[in-house]
């Protein structure tokens, strides 16, 4: 198992960091790396990183900079 951030909340506490299972390991379950409470199974991981950057709403003043020319 590999505990790393993502661009995902857990729905129960908040956390931001997940438990993801190896390839080779019999439990293919994606938990929160806090409560360990179940957000996906492995197979499904990018389609719920995907809904959630398109739930995303760009915050007044947070969007891309871009660089000025001298």
């Amino acid at each position: 198992m590999l505990d790393v951030p993502l661009e995902l909340r857990c729905n129960v506490c908040g956390h931001d960091r997940f438990t993801l299972p190896t390839v080779d390991a019999a439990d293919q379950d994606v938990r929160c790396g806090e409560c360990l409470a179940f957000k996906c199974h492995a197979d499904d991981l990018e389609q719920h990183m995907l809904a959630a950057a398109s739930s995303l709403t760009p915050q007044p003043g947070k969007g891309a900079r871009r660089s000025c020319a001298s």
